[in-house]
């Protein structure tokens, strides 16, 4: 029985090391000033370009400006989903810069990187469809796992 368990036990401990190893590091959001942006990038973990859109802008009522971009993939598609901004006026202290990103049919559980203008500004992972909807604010958080 000793000679079964002693296995066991390090095959476990291994086990939990391996995922441990293999988590993604998660960081807070940093948009920076993303006022003038006009690309932004989804990158996979060995930072290949997966899908890509131009932003277009506007200005709503209030000055804050709004930034959205349709996604294309690497053979030039159109995928379902798109990333936005949200730029508060100056002035709005009590607003941060906001990222929203929602796609669907990435790679299941797999961990991206949003990237705009050539600078990373965060990571997600998808769930078991491979699909992403995540709202955050500069400095937020994002799920380390749906």
């Amino acid at each position: 029985m000793v000679w079964l368990l002693v296995p066991c036990v390090l095959l476990a401990a291994a086990g939990m090391a391996i995922g441990v190893a293999q988590s993604p590091t998660v960081t807070p959001i940093a948009l920076g000033n993303v006022s003038d942006a006009s690309v932004v990038e989804i990158r996979d973990d060995q930072g290949v370009t997966v899908l890509s859109g131009e932003f277009r802008s506007r200005t709503d009522a209030l000055g804050n400006t709004e930034k959205d971009a349709a996604l294309l993939d690497r053979q030039g598609r159109r995928v379902i989903g798109e990333v936005e901004l949200e730029i508060p006026a100056s002035g709005r202290s009590d607003r941060q810069p906001e990222l929203e990103v929602d796609i669907i049919e990435l790679k299941p559980n797999a961990t991206f990187t949003v990237v705009i203008d050539d600078i990373p500004v965060g990571r997600f992972t998808t769930d078991d469809r491979g699909s992403i909807d995540v709202e955050l604010q500069e400095g937020e958080l994002p799920l380390a796992s749906p």
